[in-house]
């Protein structure tokens, strides 16, 4: 006998001991063994359903092939009136033709229209056909649709009667290349769909319940042998041709609801099951609702997402506290500029809903005109009661505002307003005590604003739209997890992607953070086993744990309170060593300092990216950390990464008095590192007439950017480079 419980474990931890203590005794007592109905043959009891309301199903096996019949009782036991047989139910449930008119044509209106049908020859209890509508240049996919499956008025729980949920149907879409010949159906490769919604449209019958949005059925194995894929979710229609389309009334006024069936992996179903529908369609986000069998997991997938956000945004209550709490000295109206900055642009790109350009259109209307002199702060204020919420905007508006206004994750919309105030009132104003850590609020509302804020939301649109993840890294490797282990700080990972941006804008905001917050932020190659070795030979020689990562955390922690605590060597000095070691090397060659290595300032070129964590080999970044490294000073983060001590490649305590140097003379941190690479951020470029002096440091700190550089690398290039860039590279054989 077959004992189910029809809930998640959240609902079975709420049934209570002492019931389920007494639903056992009743079992282990025999009493519902056997049962003969009125008129009936005597059946067997095969299994036990209990709904969350404890209301108990039992179903008999009865003589004869598939005759069986379901009985219901009350939570205290005793017999409720509902009872189905098989052999009373030899009729299948139709809609009547009037009602299958309604349906077919709602059909046609939401999905599409369609020619071909699957039709059910044996239909046992509901007759469930398929419709098939096929691939069109609006929607290049099949959407496959039950008709029948409403027929059956579904056991709702009375709290919800009045939500008109008895009756469903269902879709599911398909790729367009997806076979649906007769020949490829005997396949189950390409029929599970269809067996999926069979099954789908018979289960509130055979299990007297009803499904609805965010139900999940589980089949506990993979629908086909070529897809892990093994459960699934209901969800709203998707990309409907009309709205409205969730519901089909028939003539009699009662209503049909129609779901999307949404495939699920084994890990998605359980994160649905712990926390819910909400939850895992948020980590969905991105996810097209077209089958594919081997598409992305959501739960181990990158955190990039296209999401059909509904969820908050933005108050402006939030910003009006601040100004009062703090007294600052602007207008209130201030509190609404970066929201109608995002609106704005959200405008421009016809994102918004189709009900916020009905609901709104009068007050919108005269903005449309000329959206460059439209201040929309009153309308967010006295129209939007001062928020910004996902259900504004259209199915991409939405997708887009979750992915970048509805997390604090990177990229951000309001961390890019501070990096813009950041970089409109420079870092002395931005930090002073007068903007009080809200300079966003200061910053002039005026075109030049909106302009410089669109050109930022025009590059992380354009980035959400094209970005993908080389699945295989999605999450961290044991190398990753113990580097972020050895770092003891706070680290992000990230993994191989085909666009920097989010890598970039993390790093920009923990970069504007540090100031305040006391660490300095660096990007590391995750999987880079030599950068491990090389940090181990450096904080923990004694270290045997080349294979299993391990090491010796006192031993490190110990390494750097020594760097940290030596005084730093005299860098002016340490420079001046290595040049003289380059110019010995020159002589020995016997190369002309001044005209073969100095050479001209010229043929140069403008470096501002960092290139030490790109793959040339898939053009996409290595995985990489983000470590906000819990030191003081920039040149300090070398007594946590010490990586040199190698060939040309500088010690510790040179790379720190070096660093320190440059940091004083330039304003350069170093930013991206791998184990042979280094790369410094500088906040301007080399004037020209210092370009030469730190090209010859440069090259001194690193002579493999030339010596094994192109066949004319001269540090006059280097220089030429020095004076149009701000990242400086690095590179040790």
């Amino acid at each position: 006998m077959e004992l189910s419980f029809r809930m998640n474990e959240a609902g079975l931890s709420k049934m209570g001991t002492d019931w389920l203590r007494q639903l056992k005794e009743r079992l282990d007592s025999g009493e519902w063994l056997t049962h003969t109905p009125e008129g009936e043959p005597e059946g067997i009891l095969t299994g036990v359903f209990v709904d969350q309301t404890r209301r108990i199903g039992l179903v008999y096996q009865q003589p004869g092939d598939d005759q069986y019949f379901q009985i219901f009782l009350n939570p205290d036991g005793t017999k409720a009136d509902a009872f189905w047989s098989s052999r009373k139910n030899s009729e299948p449930e139709v809609y009547s033709e009037d009602e299958m008119s309604a349906i077919e044509q709602h059909i046609k209106n939401t999905f599409g229209e369609f020619e071909n049908v699957f039709h059910e020859l044996v239909s046992p209890d509901i007759h469930v056909d398929i419709c098939v509508v096929p691939p069109s240049d609006e929607r290049d996919y099949y959407t496959l649709v039950t008709m029948g499956m409403g027929a059956h008025r579904m056991n709702v729980p009375e709290e919800l009667a009045e939500y008109k949920l008895e009756r469903a149907e269902l879709a599911i879409a398909l790729p367009p290349d997806w076979k649906l010949d007769e020949e490829s159906l005997k396949d189950e490769r390409w029929y599970w769909p269809i067996g999926l919604l069979k099954v789908l449209a018979r289960l509130p019958i055979s299990n007297d319940t009803w499904l609805g949005f965010g139900h999940t059925m589980d089949k506990q194995s993979p629908f086909a042998e070529d897809t892990e894929l093994c459960a699934a979710l209901l969800v709203g229609p998707q990309d409907v041709v009309w709205n409205g389309g969730e519901v089909c009334t028939l003539p009699s006024g009662e209503e049909v609801n129609f779901y999307q069936v949404i495939p699920l992996y084994r890990n998605e179903m359980e994160y649905k099951m712990e926390h819910d529908a909400d939850a895992l369609l948020k980590k969905m986000a991105g996810i097209s609702f077209v089958v594919n069998p081997t598409r992305q997991n959501a739960i181990t997938r990158g955190t990039l997402a296209e999401e059909e956000f509904t969820g908050d945004m933005d108050d402006a209550a939030w910003h009006l506290e601040s100004i009062q709490e703090k007294g600052l000295p602007v207008n209130e109206i201030n509190a609404y500029n970066h929201m109608a900055i995002y609106l704005r642009w959200c405008i421009e790109h016809d994102l918004m809903s189709a009900e916020f350009m009905e609901r709104y259109w009068e007050q919108v209307q005269p903005f449309m005109a000329d959206l460059s002199r439209a201040d929309l702060r009153g309308f967010i204020r006295d129209q939007l009661k001062g928020q910004l919420f996902g259900a504004l905007f259209n199915k991409e508006g939405a997708a887009f505002a979750g992915y970048y206004y509805g997390e604090a994750d990177s990229p951000y919309f309001p961390s890019d307003i501070d990096n813009y105030a950041l970089e409109y009132f420079g870092s002395e104003q931005y930090y002073s005590d007068k903007f009080q850590d809200e300079a966003y609020l200061f910053i002039p509302f005026d075109e030049n604003y909106y302009q410089a804020m669109a050109k930022v939301m025009e590059k992380r649109f354009a980035n959400w739209q094209g970005q993908s993840f080389d699945e295989a890294t999605l999450e961290p490797s044991d190398l990753a997890e113990a580097m972020m282990e050895y770092l003891d700080c706070e680290c992000t990972y990230f993994p191989s992607m085909t666009d920097d941006d989010p890598i970039m804008s993390a790093y920009n905001y923990a970069k504007r953070e540090s100031v305040k917050e006391g660490f300095v932020p660096v990007l590391i190659k995750a999987d880079d086993e030599i950068l491990w070795e090389c940090l181990i030979m450096n904080s923990d020689p004694d270290s045997d744990g080349e294979d299993d990562f391990a090491f010796d955390p006192d031993k490190v922690a110990e390494y750097r309170k020594k760097m940290l605590s030596a005084p730093v060597e005299n860098s002016k000095a340490v420079l001046e060593e290595m040049i003289g070691q380059r110019k010995e090397e020159a002589e020995d060659d016997d190369m002309d300092w001044d005209e073969e290595i100095l050479g001209e300032m010229e043929g140069g070129y403008d470096n501002r990216r960092f290139s030490s964590y790109w793959n040339s080999d898939n053009n996409m970044t290595y995985p990489l950390i983000l470590a906000k490294i819990p030191v003081k000073n920039p040149w300090e983060i070398f007594a946590y990464l010490p990586f040199g001590g190698w060939n040309e490649c500088p010690n510790t305590p040179e790379l720190m008095a070096v660093a320190k140097y440059w940091f004083e003379q330039h304003g350069a941190v170093p930013a991206a590192m791998s184990h042979d690479e280094l790369e410094f951020l500088l906040p301007a470029p080399v004037p020209e007439e210092k370009a030469m002096d730190a090209a010859v440091e440069l090259y001194g700190f690193c002579p493999d950017v030339i010596d094994q550089g192109p066949e004319d690398a001269t540090v006059g290039a280097l220089a030429d480079v020095l004076r149009q860039s701000t990242v400086w590279y690095f590179w040790w054989d």
